[in-house]
């Protein structure tokens, strides 16, 4: 993975589980449905019904992976070697209320489902905590999701030299496009990301072993084994690069047209861009 994507990467996973922290909601004893279609031998899916507005299934959503991470020791050391998978954020319970060992089922945490190999096993309610505000990594994945929703925008990068010899400072102008459901939820979620920034760093990770979840939604390196305290997200840090730093952060309300034109007869209506805002940010590493 090259230096721009490990950036983009590290700075995803600092705002969804330590910046946007207060936005991650739990829902208790909700049923769960059984998908016979996706039935393959004896592996069975459960899901939770569609309900909500918006859906935890929707992109950028899902269910939390992580317990809580916003004690800073536990991100930001380069000798924290890495982060097991949620043991408490998900409970799963038998349709009498007995809950159901993790050792008998894996999590898809992009479509929210439960999936069990094990005889006798049947998930009937689940307690979940998931993220309500959307984080995006590409601005057209906006039109397919509901606010609110934060779009990551890395669109720019200057390199110059900061030490004799061989050192380098990058500088990546990034943008975050800020989607709310009203004026209130926009300004909250533009104060807590303009909070998360100022004066603060994050680390940058190799990701050598992969991204938190696998292309399946299951957290990396759990497919095919069912003990999640024999998988870590690997947290190793690059080598010879700093911190990612943030400088020069700005954050104000964008007003668009409630209608936009996309040809000459061809008028839509622009509701997502009733209660946007912008914050905007230069990312600073150093290597050597």
């Amino acid at each position: 993975m090259n230096r721009l994507r490990q950036e983009d990467s590290s700075l995803y996973l600092y705002l969804k589980d330590i910046v946007l922290s207060d936005f991650i909601e739990k829902q208790e004893w909700v049923p769960l449905t059984y998908n016979e279609a996706l039935t393959i031998g004896t592996t069975r899916v459960y899901e939770i019904d569609d309900y909500f507005d918006p859906s935890p299934k929707t992109r950028g959503r899902g269910f939390v992976y992580f317990d809580d991470l916003t004690n800073e020791c536990l991100v930001n050391t380069t000798t924290y070697s890495g982060t097991a998978e949620q043991s408490n954020r998900i409970k799963v319970y038998t349709a009498s209320g007995t809950e159901i060992s993790d050792l008998s089922y894996v999590i898809d945490y992009v479509d929210c489902r439960v999936i069990t190999d094990q005889v006798g096993v049947v998930p009937s309610y689940i307690d979940y905590h998931w993220y309500y505000i959307s984080v995006l990594d590409e601005w057209g994945a906006v039109k397919t999701t509901p606010p609110p929703a934060v779009v990551i925008d890395l669109n720019s990068s200057v390199k110059t030299g900061f030490q004799l010899g061989h050192g380098i400072k990058s500088i990546r102008k990034c943008i975050l496009h800020v989607f709310g459901s009203d004026p209130a939820e926009r300004n909250d979620i533009v104060e807590l990301l303009h909070n998360g920034l100022y004066l603060r760093s994050c680390p940058l990770y190799t990701f050598d072993k992969g991204v938190v979840l696998d292309s399946d939604g299951l957290f990396n390196g759990r497919k095919g084994n069912m003990d999640k305290s024999e998988v870590l997200f690997d947290r190793t840090t690059v080598s010879g690069v700093s911190r990612m730093q943030f400088e020069n952060i700005e954050s104000r309300n964008i007003r668009m047209p409630d209608t936009m034109n996309r040809g000459i007869t061809d008028v839509m209506l622009s509701s997502i861009n009733a209660y946007r805002a912008t914050v905007t940010f230069d990312i600073i590493t150093y290597s050597e």
